[in-house]
């Protein structure tokens, strides 16, 4: 089989391990790379620097004739650029939605398309693409209310490096912590950890599962901790609210963390707790679960394409502490179903959350089109 000729318009990707924005989509770019069927041209499109950026890519668009698909990420901006570059180049575009580009909510102010001209403006692109890959259900059903056929979505759940993100032993997990993480791996007999690795934004919930830590902390449940990993603008607040319901004993914060540590984390507690308002994919989901960790998770977005109520772990309502707390008690005194789920987890990413096997349908997906469009 020949290779495909792809030219990516996406973010500006990382390119330090200390950087985690968009990573996903650098990483998806590299593993399509590493199959040996694509030729990726990746156009980081900076819109806040419009001429120069405009300039490279027409200096680009000139010097590879040999493109044969445009595939953005994320409907807007990068997915206009996409569409302005196919139609000059007349080839298909793709564009891959992943939450903000689509989704909204505007209590929380998240999402451009809380603004009715950011909204038509999604719909014209989208009706522009050849076929949109949508990362979860959600994300479809969002892409058929703007107005696309349901048959031009292709749902591709989003995958992560099962042999990147996979359960540790506890002598592979000695030789590889670092010693600020060491000292809680040591201190597992005492304490049952509990994961939450998503943004201090209010879109995630977090002020959620502070109340939660409060409730069962008035029932009398001891010997749990809550390890916040990520950083965020709400993290002064946040603070603020452990230090008032005094659960300082109970919580601990951690900045961003380079991408290669995140495995070490998700190893050294039992479970994952995800209490997000909106979600377009849950990446963190799928990495706790191919790290063993069951996930509490809300009932939004592809939370739900993740997690199997009883399963894998356990689905509640999104700002219902109550029912969190809950389930939160659940995998805290109950071993069994803890070291239950722990096992589903892993089946469940190794047959579900592949991202060669996400890899492989998109190139099903690249093939098509040029088949098509021949």
């Amino acid at each position: 089989m020949s290779s495909i000729n792809i030219l990516f318009i996406t973010p500006k990707l990382p390119k330090k391990d200390s950087e985690v924005f968009y990573v996903f989509i650098k990483e998806e770019i590299e593993e399509l790379r590493k199959s040996g069927y694509i030729n990726g041209i990746v156009f980081n499109f900076n819109y806040e620097e419009l001429f120069n950026a405009l300039t490279q890519l027409l200096r680009v668009v000139t010097v590879n004739n040999s493109i044969e698909i445009v595939h953005a990420h994320f409907a807007v901006p990068y997915g206009l650029v996409g569409n302005t570059v196919a139609r000059i180049l007349r080839r298909p575009l793709i564009i891959t939605v992943h939450g903000f580009d689509i989704l909204m909510d505007k209590q929380l102010g998240y999402g451009i398309n809380r603004f009715s001209i950011m909204r038509r403006l999604t719909r014209f692109i989208l009706s522009k693409s050849c076929k949109v890959i949508a990362n979860s259900l959600a994300l479809k059903r969002e892409c058929v209310r703007h107005g696309v056929p349901p048959s031009k979505v292709v749902v591709i759940p989003y995958g992560v490096n099962i042999q990147m993100f996979y359960p540790m032993s506890n002598s592979e997990l000695e030789e590889k912590l670092p010693a600020n993480l060491m000292r809680i791996f040591k201190e597992r007999e005492s304490y049952v950890n509990i994961l939450c690795a998503k943004r201090l934004e209010k879109i995630y919930g977090i002020e959620y599962l502070i109340k939660a830590i409060k409730v069962l902390i008035n029932k009398g449940v001891k010997n749990f901790r809550t390890i916040f990993v990520g950083g965020g603008n709400q993290f002064k607040n946040y603070l603020s609210l452990v230090n008032q319901l005094g659960l300082s004993e109970n919580v601990i914060f951690f900045n961003l963390v380079p991408r290669k540590i995140m495995p070490l984390f998700y190893n050294i507690c039992d479970f994952t707790v995800v209490p997000s308002m909106v979600e377009g994919f849950g990446l963190v989901v799928a990495e706790s679960l191919a790290c063993g960790r069951p996930v509490i998770g809300t009932s939004v977005g592809g939370i739900l394409d993740q997690v199997i109520d009883g399963f894998n772990g356990f689905l509640v309502p999104s700002r219902d502490f109550l029912s969190l707390a809950d389930r939160i008690q659940t995998l805290i005194q109950d071993d069994d179903v803890r070291k239950r789920m722990s096992c589903n987890a892993r089946v469940f990413a190794e047959s579900h959350l592949d991202l060669r096997k996400r890899i492989l349908r998109v190139i099903d997906l690249y093939r098509s089109m040029i088949e098509n469009d021949a």
